[in-house]
């Protein structure tokens, strides 16, 4: 994308969101920094100013030291576990994140149209429900939520917004999950709402039924949780070829004004995005305003595009984030993008200065032979990005994932990591 594209993509975008029936409104801070208003397609307005969380939240104060807890490391690599098994794992699972220095737990509470907890719109996890499909008598998320807020951790609920199956070939959608009604349920059948590809199965961005799925599900989190902030991850269009969602383009294309020109494929599915992130972050702000809303985007910013995450519009205008987290799983060495200029890459896009960013560091990749083996070159790459992050101004660090806190591939990273961050 040229440099002269990148200054106006956003604000293409947003012009799109007003003109066409796909509308999110964006309202500009006053002259006396009241906070501005998010109406959105669903109705939703954010928040009376001022308005007071009655949750126990916790914050931490300085650096972020997040760690990523993927739904694998829930389960500990049993089929299912029973309620004292998974406390214990979980108090693990606290007890080594601030051994090692994290304030902050990122926990994958659903990843594939699921839920790790009871859940009014999604099945539960078959983490916790195993082949026979009983769904547990105990809460797992408000059991990790309770624990982590004694031990002064800070809890973000990690979603994938469109994940439905990952592996269609070995896992079967349960008739419990929503998805199974519109590709299987004759009388309200839609499966256009559920596109299969290559990757799996995922909900569709561009009809608005599987947005407003998504969103119910934030709302139902927030609503029922003190979690302290809601995490999505870079689970998007999961393709680019354009075959999959050609009947909804097309409509869109059909239904604008002769005299208009339409968006590109690549404009109008960042514009679905668009209106599924204002969307969430509406209902999250509707509902409580100190919980915070972030993303964690791939960390090559071209990449996010096609993948239709408008990271310029996150970045630079009220209304989408509270935060981005890109995952510049890249060292030094990296030929197309090394990471000290992906750092300031994302540094540069960032021109709304309410907008934290923390950078996803691929801890897995210590002590590998990733990258043509240039990770092998040093134990301390971890620690000097880190360090770089500092210098750059960054508000802190998350780390992937828990597991490899305790292995012996990254036992001499890890080492590093807690000299630079002060651990005693």
């Amino acid at each position: 994308m040229s440099d002269y594209l990148k200054r106006i993509f956003p604000v293409f975008l947003s012009a799109a969101l007003f003109v066409t029936i796909l509308t999110v409104c964006f309202v500009r801070e006053t002259e006396t920094q009241t906070q501005p208003k998010v109406i959105h397609e669903t109705g939703e307005v954010i928040y009376d100013p001022g308005k007071v969380s009655a949750k126990n939240h916790v914050f931490h104060e300085g650096e972020m030291r997040g760690i990523w807890v993927p739904y694998f490391n829930l389960s500990n690599g049993s089929p299912v576990m029973t309620e004292k098994e998974f406390k214990a794992h979980f108090d693990n699972i606290i007890s080594t994140s601030k051994e090692h220095g994290i304030n902050t737990l990122f926990v994958h509470v659903r990843s594939h149209c699921d839920a790790v907890y009871p859940s009014e719109i999604f099945p539960f996890s078959d983490i916790f429900t195993g082949s026979g499909g009983n769904d547990p008598d105990y809460d797992p998320l408000e059991y990790m939520i309770t624990e982590a807020h004694k031990a002064g951790l800070e809890f973000h609920a990690w979603l994938n917004p469109f994940r439905i199956l990952s592996d269609t070939e070995n896992s079967v959608l349960t008739d419990k999950s929503p998805c199974y009604k519109w590709l299987h349920d004759t009388n309200i059948k839609n499966d256009r709402n559920v596109i299969s590809c290559s990757n799996g199965l995922y909900l569709n961005p561009s009809r608005p039924e599987a947005r407003s799925l998504i969103i119910d599900g934030v709302r139902e989190l927030a609503e029922n949780y003190d979690v302290d902030g809601i995490h999505l991850d870079d689970y998007f269009y999961m393709f680019t070829e354009s075959e999959y969602d050609a009947e909804d383009y097309r409509e869109y294309v059909e239904s604008i004004d002769e005299a208009s020109t339409p968006l590109s494929l690549t404009q109008w599915r960042c514009t679905n995005i668009n209106i599924l992130i204002s969307g969430i972050y509406a209902v999250i702000k509707n509902i409580d305003d100190n919980i915070l809303f972030g993303i964690s985007p791939q960390g090559n910013i071209e990449n996010d595009i096609d993948m239709g995450a408008d990271v310029y519009s996150w970045c630079s205008l009220y209304g989408y984030v509270d935060y981005i987290a890109p995952q510049i799983y890249f060292n030094s060495e990296n030929p197309l993008l090394p990471y000290e200029d992906t750092v300031e890459a994302w540094k540069n896009i960032i021109t709304n200065d309410r907008i934290k960013l923390y950078v996803g560091l691929a801890l897995y990749k210590a002590g590998s032979d990733e990258d043509d083996g240039t990770w092998l070159k040093s134990d301390d790459t971890i620690s000097s990005q880190i360090e770089y992050s500092r210098s750059a101004e960054t508000d802190g660090f998350i780390l992937y994932s828990w597991e490899y806190l305790e292995k012996s591939q990254t036992a001499a990273e890890v080492a590093n990591i807690e000299n630079v961050i002060d651990v005693v």
